[in-house]
């Protein structure tokens, strides 16, 4: 009688279990093609960092020399100088040409041993042992563009916090390009450029040693 009352009970604990094993693998059989969501944001708190480096955190060290770097006429002369920039970054200074209105700009940027104005073809007296010329293309005049002309024959902008740059000159236009110097200390140095839109503006890097 004894084993004959345990058979039953022993089925029933088989099923039991049975049924428990089938709900413990339920999600082994989920949907292939819904893929388990991901999240970006990184564990350590620190913003995740672009998939493309701008111009400053891909530029030390960066590939240059010290010949002529030119860009182009440029488009539309409709632009017109705003202001100027200068600022020191690990391996390089940067000047940043501000610029208004509307087109594209392009640049011509040199080493001159003799700076002069275009135009008048007058001297041009600014600090530094060796100098860039900078040509701003794609231009306005002031007047055409309604853009006021920033600085003039006399204005003078220090390379406050570089290591390397002097003095600025902005100049002014002539024929659609804006002329500008930047007078360095030291030997001539390798040095790049370059434009950036939104807002638009030519950049000029020149490696500090």
């Amino acid at each position: 009688m004894r084993s004959t009352t345990a058979a039953p009970a022993l089925l029933v604990l088989a099923l039991l279990v049975g049924v428990t094993g089938c709900s413990d693998h339920s999600t082994d059989n989920a949907d292939p093609t819904i893929a388990p969501a991901t999240s970006s944001a990184p564990t350590n708190g620190t913003p995740k960092p672009s998939s493309t480096a701008s111009p400053r955190e891909s530029a030390s060290p960066f590939l240059a020399d010290t010949s002529a770097d030119d860009g182009g006429q440029g488009s539309g002369n409709g632009l017109g100088l705003t202001g100027v920039r200068v600022a020191h970054h690990p391996g390089f200074d940067r000047v940043v040409f501000d610029l208004g209105g509307t087109g594209t700009p392009g640049w011509r940027v040199e080493y001159t041993t003799r700076p002069r104005y275009d135009g008048s073809g007058e001297p041009v007296r600014l600090k530094g042992t060796v100098y860039l010329q900078v040509f701003l293309r794609g231009m306005g005049f002031p007047d055409d563009i309604g853009i006021a002309p920033y600085g003039d024959s006399t204005t003078r902008l220090p390379g406050t916090g570089t290591r390397g740059i002097a003095e600025i000159v902005p100049g002014g236009v002539f024929e659609g390009d804006q002329q500008a110097f930047i007078g360095l200390t030291g030997a001539k140095r390798p040095f790049r450029a370059f434009a950036l839109a939104n807002p638009a503006r030519v950049v000029v890097d020149v490696r500090d040693s």
